[in-house]
Order: C-alpha cells, then sequence, then structure tokens
C-alpha cells in the first residue's frame, strides 16, 4: 500500500471539531447472492486493519457468514448481533456490549458486529416504524463517540433491498457493487442501481453508489475475457463502466481457503495471486478517494 495515500486518507476523515477520525461507511451489495460480497467485506478489513486503520466490520445478512468468517460462534445464548440494533421492541445495546473486540488475535484492530438468522423478524417487527430505514444511521450517531474511534465501518448485505439493508445503504458514504462472471450478476446489480435510486430520492439521499467490482474472474477462461470486454465497451452497461474498478479478483483457492481458515488472504497467503489482487483493489479504492 501507498504511504502517501494512507496519510492522505487519514487526514481527509478527520472532523474539523473533536479531533476524532470520522470512520467512512462502506456497504457490500447487489442483488445476486454469491458473487463475494461477504469475501470481499471480509479480506478488505483485513488489509486495512493490518495497515494500522481501525475497523469495524458489521453482518447485516441473517446467513452469518462473515461471523463464520471472523471464528465467531453465531449459537452462544448471550452473543448481541445486528438484530439487536432493530429490535425495537427492546432496548437496544450499548456498542461496548454489541462490537466483539479484536476475534482475530493476529488483527487486534479489527473488531466486529455479528450477523444473526434472527434479522428476518426485524423486517416485520420494522415495517411500521417512522423513519424506520434510518433505524442504523441513528443508532450510530447516537453513539458517536464510540463508533468514531473506526477509521472504517464494512457492512456486509444480503442480496436484497430489504429494509434492514437500506439502513446499511442510507448510512453509507459509498455502496460497493459486486458481480461475478454473469450476465445475472449484471443484470443484478442494474437492477440494484434502479431500485435504490427510488428509494434513496425518498429518503433525500445523494447517489453513493461508488463501485462496480468484478469477482471470481477467471483468466483460463475466454468466457471471463468477454464479460470483461462486454462490460467495458458495450451500451447496455454504459451506466456501469464510470463505477467499474479496474482491477479485478481471480478465482483462487486460497481465498476460500482463508475463509475456512477463519483469517483472511493477508493473513493466511500473502504471496498469493487472490491477495496481490485483492491489495491493489484496495490501492485503487484509496487512490480514487472511495476509502
Amino acid at each position: 500500500m501507498h504511504q502517501s495515500n494512507r496519510k492522505s486518507v487519514r487526514a481527509s476523515n478527520r472532523e474539523s471539531t473533536g479531533g476524532f477520525l470520522m470512520g467512512k461507511i462502506i456497504t457490500f451489495g447487489t442483488l445476486k447472492g454469491g458473487v463475494g460480497k461477504t469475501m470481499l467485506c471480509f479480506n478488505i478489513g483485513g488489509i486495512l486493519s493490518q495497515l494500522g486503520y481501525r475497523v469495524l466490520v458489521i453482518d447485516s445478512d441473517l446467513q452469518g457468514n462473515l461471523t463464520n468468517n471472523m471464528g465467531i460462534d453465531r449459537t452462544q445464548p448471550d452473543l448481541l448481533t445486528t438484530y439487536d440494533v432493530y429490535n425495537l421492541e427492546e432496548a437496544q445495546p450499548e456498542p461496548d456490549q454489541l462490537v466483539i473486540k479484536s476475534p482475530i488475535d493476529r488483527l487486534p484492530l479489527l473488531d466486529m458486529i455479528a450477523g444473526s438468522i434472527f434479522l428476518h423478524k426485524s423486517e416485520l417487527k420494522i415495517a411500521s416504524v417512522a423513519g424506520r430505514e434510518q433505524i442504523l444511521s441513528n443508532y450510530l450517531s447516537d453513539h458517536k463517540a464510540f463508533f468514531d474511534q473506526y477509521d472504517y465501518i464494512l457492512i456486509d448485505t444480503n442480496p436484497s433491498m430489504s429494509i434492514v439493508n437500506q439502513n446499511a445503504f442510507l448510512a453509507s458514504d459509498a455502496i460497493l457493487l459486486v458481480s461475478d462472471v454473469s450476465m445475472n450478476a449484471i443484470e443484478g446489480a442494474q437492477l440494484f442501481i434502479a431500485l435504490w435510486e427510488e428509494a434513496r430520492k425518498r429518503l433525500r439521499r445523494e447517489d453513493n453508489i461508488k463501485g462496480f467490482i468484478v469477482n471470481d474472474f477467471d483468466s483460463r477462461n475466454k468466457l471471463s475475457a468477454d464479460y470483461l470486454e462486454y462490460l467495458r465497451t458495450s451500451p447496455d452497461t454504459e451506466d456501469l463502466r464510470p463505477i467499474l474498478f479496474e482491477t479485478v479478483i481471480p478465482r483462487n483457492v486460497r481465498i476460500t481457503e482463508s475463509e475456512l481458515a477463519a483469517v483472511p488472504i493477508s493473513i493466511y497467503d500473502l504471496r498469493s495471486k487472490g491477495c496481490d489482487a485483492i491489495a491493489s483493489l484496495v490501492d485503487e479504492m484509496l487512490a480514487r478517494g472511495v476509502l
């Protein structure tokens, strides 16, 4: 990583009052599953924390894969999760009760809010709540002194435009769309853009979709090359090109192995192609001001 980028990011994130580093909130989304949102959230969080940034990752997916990747046992009976932020029938937990500190020993600057299968109940419970899309934003604001300790807050979502996900999208400085090599992924991203455009205007939010990431690229497969060419040249994908990252993430078994080992690829295999690509993506994000 480039040291000059790191310094400029810290300078640009510093608030004019209070001296706190205001963390950028980055959410990974799209409307197609299995494209690698969780993997990127996990590994980008790991790399940023290794660079010396304080990072909080939030699992907003009821499947809880990010929680599993972080090595957290979701069956613990006293585990507080993202669900507890949205369960307005009870008092919201204090952040120091909710946030799991340094679940990965080798990454002391990486903290987490775990996910929960009970998030599906949140949709029903908050459906009629006034300002239902602002519950997460309000929680972060109400506990600003706590969350200001983080340089970055990264949020993983499931492939939907649910109310819980809209909370994450509304709170975000940047939404990053993730795609695998498939037409369904392009359609999922374009549908996401259309639906969020409608929702964000209603919520008086400026456009915060800042990136489109191609994952699972197989250089041995002509289909992958054709897919990338289609993204870069076709009139049908003109809306995606301004946010398309040049860096593509290759299909790499070491990334999968690292998730199973519950450590980011930058710890599991620093020399792997997958690690090189994700590190390059972080550099590009820094250069573009997304991070």
